[in-house]
């Protein structure tokens, strides 16, 4: 499965290259204008610690469809066909989309928050201690459990559906599923849970998406016939 992990990885940034960079260079727009903004009061400083690491999982949401768009490519071009056909089972398969799409967010990641501290940086600003700790129990689990749910959701889609003439892929529609967590962490947290309460919401979240993943993983595994993964062209 390493060698799979490693020529898809490698397909998914070509795939999803426009939305890798678009989503890279949104972080920096938003983290280069509200370092500007910050500087100017300190009702703005809060607002700037805690701005860009609340919207960040929406950039890495956009920016992983790399993955799930080489899914969706190689069932419909009969790629997996020729994989099962060499013993590769179903299991190897989804497991290894989402090694794929785990990372593409890791470089996401990893190159948003080191460039928006750098920037931060640069600009003579100092890092507040609320973005370092929203980093770390917000924006890091919530983008992998959200881009894990939305591309296992997406490749069960994909894999019961037959081509309906005028859509190609439920790749676009699925990148709600991956927002739609972060949208109700962001309502649920402003109408009804409260600040003080914000980390317990955010592992809940983060625990049911992955637990969600999990079960998705295991009935795939044992209800999806080898059938579901054929080209249907």
């Amino acid at each position: 499965m390493k060698s799979l992990v490693r020529t898809n990885f490698k397909r998914a940034i070509s795939f999803g290259s426009i939305y890798l960079i678009l989503g890279i260079a949104v972080s920096f727009l938003l983290g280069g204008s509200i370092s500007v903004t910050g500087s100017t009061s300190t009702e703005a400083s809060s607002f700037t610690s805690q701005f860009l690491p609340l919207m960040l999982p929406v950039s890495v949401v956009m920016s992983s469809l790399g993955g799930l768009m080489v899914f969706v490519s190689d069932r419909t071009k009969g790629v997996f066909e020729y994989l099962i056909a060499y013993g590769v089972n179903v299991y190897e398969i989804l497991w290894s989309t989402l090694l794929v799409t785990f990372g593409l967010v890791t470089i996401v990641l990893g190159v948003s928050i080191a460039g928006n501290i750098t920037l931060f940086l640069l600009m003579g600003g100092s890092i507040p201690f609320a973005m370092i700790e929203l980093f770390l129990i917000y924006t890091i689990p919530v983008s992998y459990a959200s881009v894990a749910f939305m591309c296992m959701a997406g490749m069960i889609w994909s894999s019961l559906t037959r081509r309906i003439p005028g859509v190609n892929s439920p790749v676009g529609i699925s990148a709600i599923l991956g927002i739609g967590p972060n949208i109700a962490v962001l309502i649920l947290s402003r109408f009804f849970v409260g600040s003080d309460n914000f980390m317990l919401l955010v592992g809940g979240v983060t625990l049911t998406l992955m637990a969600l993943v999990g079960v998705m993983m295991a009935v795939a595994n044992k209800k999806m016939n080898r059938e579901r993964l054929l080209s249907d062209a």
